[in-house]
């Protein structure tokens, strides 16, 4: 694994300097007397801050709350960056992808979140009306589909053959989430979703559906609604966004999605609250090509049963 200060580019580059006079010590002229450093090193901050869910030591919880404050108070600020990424590489051969990969996992997350996220309603138009004509003609096309698995998931076990969810959406925007009924109808309706196949609160036709990914088509009538998008960040449940750091919180700047960079990822069967890059980078490089190469490599992925459960 990589040294998680290595992936942190000098930060007098990223981050402005701080405004806040509360941990401040006066300088030699007055004029110093409002500027601050933080008193741990910038990465050591970024660390703690992007980890302070998820360590108990008192020291890093300590530099992670003074990080959260000093961040707080800093404008975000608008840093060049690459050429933006169009996602063909994710259409060239694995040698190509797995370049394409590492690249990502290289990019610093917090950098990224400090970043001023385009709002560029023009690609938002077109998107939306992707999304509209996309998910009516899925649903008209796979309507057999969707009659047949219904069957199966209801003469498989008991219960409905819908299952709604209430998940977080665009800026932490509730709504109800549609999917095939893959598990018991007796498991706990909120808690981490299952890893493996072998996961008992699975159905025999649960296994099947979410091999291939069938379980997510009824996420086209969210789509439709205007609640997700055919490509975005994965929409999470409640009690997994309430536990979110600011960090994490960036996923929430724009529509989950059907589909996305992380889940076509080789970091897809690992938490994603440990694999931000992909949904950060995704948001700050959308644009239509990207969506459409996500696609594209999401039918193969299905196809091929790569990265389901």
């Amino acid at each position: 694994m990589n040294n998680p200060e290595q992936l942190i580019p000098p930060t007098s580059e990223v981050l402005p300097r701080p405004h806040s006079s509360s941990h401040a010590s006066p300088g030699p002229h007055s004029g110093d007397a409002g500027q601050t450093e933080p008193s741990v090193s910038r990465p050591a901050l970024f660390l703690a801050w992007s980890n302070a869910h998820r360590v108990t030591d008192s020291q890093t919880a300590q530099d992670a709350t003074a990080a959260e404050e000093w961040i707080a108070t800093s404008s975000p600020v608008t840093i060049p960056s690459r050429r933006c990424d169009r996602g063909l590489w994710l259409l060239r051969d694995s040698f190509i992808r797995r370049e394409g990969w590492s690249r990502i996992n290289a990019e610093p997350a917090a950098a990224l979140l400090l970043r001023q996220t385009p709002s560029r309603p023009i690609y938002a138009a077109i998107k939306r009306t992707g999304d509209i004509v996309g998910s009516l003609v899925l649903l008209i096309l796979l309507l057999p589909v969707f009659i047949l698995v219904a069957a199966l998931v209801r003469l498989d076990s008991s219960g409905p053959a819908i299952f709604r969810q209430r998940r977080i959406g665009k800026n932490g925007k509730e709504f109800l989430l549609w999917k095939f009924r893959s598990m018991h109808t007796d498991a706990p309706e909120y808690a981490p979703s299952p890893t493996s196949i072998l996961d008992r609160r699975l159905t025999r036709v649960g296994r099947l559906i979410r091999r291939v990914s069938v379980d997510e088509l009824p996420q086209l009538v969210n789509v439709l609604k205007g609640e997700m998008s055919l490509v975005g960040p994965r929409p999470e449940m409640p009690f997994i966004v309430d536990g979110y750091t600011l960090l994490e919180r960036g996923r929430l700047v724009v529509k989950p999605g059907i589909t996305g960079l992380w889940q076509v990822s080789p970091a897809r069967a690992l938490p994603i609250h440990e694999n931000l890059q992909f949904d950060l980078h995704y948001i700050h490089h959308r644009n239509l090509m990207l969506d459409g190469a996500i696609l594209l490599r999401t039918i193969a992925a299905v196809i091929h049963g790569v990265g389901a459960v």
